[in-house]
């Protein structure tokens, strides 16, 4: 009996390695990219199009009285915003991998992937392209400074390939043995319905003299510098007047940077495991003054007078588990000195204004202190705006202007006590 229960699971065995091995062809339905070379791609004549409506608002940055908006790896609108109330939509550039801007003297200065573009935006509604600096950046640290979003859904670009340009959809046969699994991956064909290609469409076709980026922002330019943060450096650009900047140089920050933000001639960067200052003595060089570490979580930073303000935040691009706002003192820019830690939901970006601090704490909306007591802030919330899932602020001239998956919400805290919204301009 023990013997032919031997041969009965033997044969079973031999039958399933048999089918295992057995050829069979297996169909499927991808999306498949649709590449332009490098060399075309660099070619083509960006111009003003007619305004678009908001689909993935990412980065905001004003300048005197415009607002740009980053679409999220698309391009960018421009909005006359000399009335908060009633902002005016001018123009959108399709800027394909776009992921952040800064301003100064009239000349705009966008990220295209790897590439550094700069336009003369005197007249902000007809910004004209003056040069595109080539490979200004590391390709190899792209996908990991999109834009430091959680949830920027593409890639877009293949070194060897070019850019994709479109997708469409394809039935891909193949050979198969047994339960050989499909590489949905291969040459970045995917399955129907993973989300690949969400932001294809639009990639077909193709007061003062600096302005102001929100807390969330890897692009800035002080006195004749621009800044542009990656994972492991901060590239200067020396501006120049001829609206082509020269790259200075390349200074090492580590590999986890985040954000960056300026103050009293300092760079403070927000990285996943704490707060680092670089001075500006040399401007062309930032160097390396000192930091302050936390867990790791994502941190963006804002600064005032000799207090960081810096929020800590869990989620899957940010790994850690804290959710916290962090008051710092800085009267020793040598030695930054941890003040008090405040328990939040998810927060995001934030703003400071006199003792007025807002707090985008993600899905939990916006949240407006009074901060004029370093120890007892949470004690002070003096508005909340729930119901909407917010990202990044930027106050200025007691107007807030806040993106968030819903828009960009303006609002009026001349009376912090009684903030009024001016405007939504709406995700569509």
């Amino acid at each position: 009996m023990k013997n032919n229960s031997l041969l009965l699971i033997m044969a079973i065995a031999l039958g399933a390695l048999s089918s295992c091995n057995d050829k069979f062809t297996e169909s499927y339905t991808a999306n498949v990219p649709e590449y332009m070379n490098l060399d075309d791609w660099r070619a083509m004549d960006i111009a003003a199009e007619n305004p678009r409506d908001l689909s993935e608002p990412g980065k905001i940055y004003i300048y005197q009285d415009y607002l740009f908006i980053v679409e999220r790896g698309v391009g960018v609108h421009i909005l006359n915003n000399a009335n908060p109330a009633a902002p005016q939509n001018l123009a959108f550039l399709t800027i394909p991998g776009c992921v952040d801007l800064a301003v100064f003297n009239n000349a705009l200065y966008v990220d295209s992937y790897y590439d550094l573009l700069s336009f003369d935006i005197s007249d902000p509604a007809q910004p004209d392209l003056q040069c595109r600096i080539a490979d200004a950046f590391d390709f190899d640290n792209w996908t990991l400074i999109k834009g430091y979003q959680d949830d920027l859904p593409f890639t877009g670009i293949d070194p060897a390939k070019g850019v994709i340009v479109s997708w469409s959809q394809k039935e891909i046969s193949r050979d198969a043995v047994g339960y050989e699994s499909i590489n949905f991956n291969n040459d970045f064909e995917t399955a129907i319905g993973t989300g690949m290609g969400a932001i294809n469409d639009a990639a077909v076709n193709i007061g003062s003299s600096t302005g102001i980026g929100g807390s969330m922002a890897q692009f800035t330019v002080t006195g004749n510098f621009l800044y542009v943060l990656r994972p492991a450096s901060i590239t200067s650009f020396n501006l120049g007047s001829d609206l082509c900047p020269q790259q200075s140089s390349v200074t090492p920050v580590g590999w986890n940077a985040e954000t960056i933000f300026p103050y009293n001639n300092h760079l403070f960067l927000g990285t996943s495991s704490g707060m680092m200052i670089f001075n500006l003595n040399n401007p062309s060089t930032p160097e390396y003054v000192s930091a302050i570490s936390h867990l790791t979580a994502c941190d963006p930073v804002v600064v005032q007078d000799n207090r960081a303000y810096v929020t800590v935040r869990s989620g899957t691009a940010c790994q850690g588990f804290i959710n916290q706002l962090m008051v710092i003192d800085i009267s020793d820019y040598n030695a930054p000195a941890l003040l008090a830690e405040y328990n939040l939901t998810n927060p995001h970006g934030l703003g400071i204004d006199g003792n007025t601090l807002f707090i985008c704490d993600g899905s939990a909306g916006l949240k407006v202190f009074d901060a004029a007591d370093d120890m007892t802030i949470t004690d002070h919330l003096i508005s909340h705006y729930q119901q909407i899932n917010t990202f990044d602020v930027i106050p200025y001239n007691d107007v807030l202007i806040m993106s968030a998956k819903e828009g960009i919400y303006q609002y009026d805290y001349s009376d912090p006590l009684n903030i009024e919204e001016l405007s939504l301009i709406p995700v569509n």
